[in-house]
């Protein structure tokens, strides 16, 4: 385990960030860009995204974009924060004695619980729902769950109150227009 400078761990660091940058706005530009949607209604979708998560659906919908793009878009914004997060936490525990300390005795702390060992992980599902995808990776993290399951899970969880949403947002509109 390195600790010491910042030095150390920068380049991993920026790893992770130009991979969330790729994900969370180079490709949906590149796809707008391609398919000659417009670029700021798409960046308006981009950054409401960020700050409301999967609520921006009608705010990109309300934009005049098509709903697949606007799903495309919240994908790809939950998934590049989704990963630069895990991918931000592993290097935390890979360069910090206490912080590697904490997440053993926080992994061995969950493992006594049988409920939580067996069927917590299945909670990123609502909870990504119901609190977003800046919540779920640390508490996967902290209690030790295996990363590409729950990145999976949270990503269903995500896609399908996404879907919902968009759908709900279709109706209301086709209702009041």
């Amino acid at each position: 385990m390195e600790t010491g400078t910042i030095s150390r761990y920068l380049p991993d660091l920026w790893g992770a960030v130009t991979r969330a940058l790729v994900l969370v706005f180079l490709l949906p530009l590149i796809v707008a860009f391609l398919f000659n949607i417009s670029l700021p209604s798409t960046l308006a979708l981009i950054t409401s995204t960020l700050v409301i998560e999967y609520g921006a659906a009608p705010i990109g919908i309300g934009l005049g974009l098509n709903p697949l793009f606007v799903l495309y878009v919240l994908v790809c914004v939950a998934f590049g924060v989704t990963l630069v997060l895990f991918d931000v936490f592993a290097i935390l525990g890979e360069h910090s004695e206490r912080v590697s300390r904490f997440l053993k005795m926080s992994s061995e702390r969950a493992k006594k619980s049988t409920l939580l060992t067996k069927y917590g992980i299945y909670g990123l599902v609502p909870g990504v729902m119901t609190l977003g995808f800046y919540f779920c990776p640390p508490v996967s993290w902290v209690l030790g769950w295996p990363k590409n399951r729950s990145i999976l899970l949270i990503m269903a969880g995500y896609i399908t109150i996404s879907v919902v949403t968009i759908l709900a947002t279709i109706g209301i509109f086709s209702i009041v227009f």
